[in-house]
């Protein structure tokens, strides 16, 4: 099969494609050997993310609807049954059978070197994918040593756990059905986020009671997925999250969009009306310090010449991955610098940094009195 027929499946025509090509809406990759195109800007149905190779296509995982207010959400969305799943903090990644490999790929539709990596630690991607080479397995990677995000679960002590929550299908946006799903995952042992079972939209009591747990064992929040295919999926992150966010983004605030931080605010304050929790001297000087701390102490730094910098520690499988990583973080435009590397026991142990170099920057020019618009 040729990619022009594959295209075909999805409307995709020879004109739209080389049009896509010409405007690099769609760019050549790949890893070991396998070629794909990444969707960089949607083109016709497939939205930024898609994987394209001659014989298949990966859709883009979909965005996920939030709701601000767990009761009233829920009720205006669902009028049947829906199931309950914890939102696991860590970065999505989708496994697929390519040829002859299995890959993980990111949001963005790149090949994750070190999420590839260490697939053989999470399930049996042999079984899997030998009997189920049209399905994609849609999870989450979480814990404090990943190459890409500080936050991690409080039940994930150390190195990386995988939990999965949907199954795709290729050459479609579909997704196979939730009780399916469920079958799946417990048949072939792949570990999955926590399920909270089946509920109706009159269950919100016991929803809050859940979302409650959750915060105070310090947990990113609830999704709720339909049994109806005409209602939508939502998701419901606890107010200790919108804190943790702020505070691991305002080191690096400078490079943030200002809406990352109004709209966890915003949460944040739903949350507190919504579960009445007062907004006492307490919790706000516990926001105040999540929010101006960490860029006090950066700022710091660069005022005296320090680069400012994130350190990530992560275990690799295959000592030549890590050289693909840095090739990934190169492709991606991140500024990463290697810092060891040694063997300990199964695992390649490495550590590197993120330079915040425009963060350093911007604060440098600012405390040598440049001056700027604003």
């Amino acid at each position: 099969m040729g990619i022009l027929e594959t295209l075909s499946k999805v409307n995709i025509t020879e004109k739209m494609w080389g049009e896509a090509l010409e405007n690099h809406n769609v760019v050549p990759d790949g890893f070991e050997g396998v070629a794909f195109y990444r969707v960089v800007k949607k083109v016709g149905n497939l939205e930024k993310g898609c994987v394209i190779t001659d014989s298949e296509i990966i859709f883009a995982f979909p965005r996920i609807a939030r709701i601000l207010q767990l009761e009233n959400g829920i009720k205006l969305t669902f009028a049947s049954p829906f199931y309950v799943e914890e939102k696991v903090e860590g970065y999505n990644v989708r496994v697929a059978k390519v040829r002859d490999q299995v890959l993980a790929f990111t949001r963005g539709g790149y090949v994750c070197p070190f999420s590839t990596d260490r697939l053989e630690d999470f399930f049996n991607t042999e079984n899997f994918f030998g009997a189920n080479p049209d399905l994609i397995i849609c999870g989450e990677i979480a814990g404090p040593e990943n190459p890409y995000n500080i936050e991690s679960p409080p039940y994930v002590a150390e190195d990386v756990n995988f939990f999965t929550f949907d199954i795709k299908i290729k050459n479609t946006d579909q997704q196979v059905p939730v009780e399916k799903r469920y079958e799946l995952f417990d048949k072939y042992e792949i570990p999955t986020v926590t399920r909270f079972g089946k509920y109706t939209p009159s269950d919100t009591k016991k929803l809050i009671e859940h979302i409650r747990e959750l915060n105070e064992k310090g947990c990113e929040g609830l999704v709720f997925k339909p049994t109806n295919p005409a209602e939508k999926t939502l998701k419901y992150v606890t107010v200790d999250s919108c804190l943790k966010d702020i505070k691991v983004t305002s080191s690096v605030m400078i490079e943030t969009p200002a809406e990352f931080f109004t709209h966890r605010i915003l949460r944040t304050i739903i949350y507190l009306l919504e579960h009445n929790f007062p907004l006492d001297k307490a919790f706000l000087e516990k926001t105040g310090e999540a929010l101006l701390l960490p860029i006090f102490e950066n700022a710091e730094k660069a005022v005296k010449g320090e680069m400012i910098v994130e350190r990530f520690n992560v275990r690799f499988n295959k000592k030549q991955n890590i050289t693909k990583l840095f090739e990934h973080f190169r492709k991606c435009k991140v500024d990463a610098e290697l810092i060891s590397q040694k063997k300990v026991g199964k695992y390649w142990h490495v550590e590197f940094v993120r330079r915040c170099f425009a963060s350093y920057e911007i604060i440098q020019n600012y405390w040598k009195g440049f001056s700027h618009f604003d």
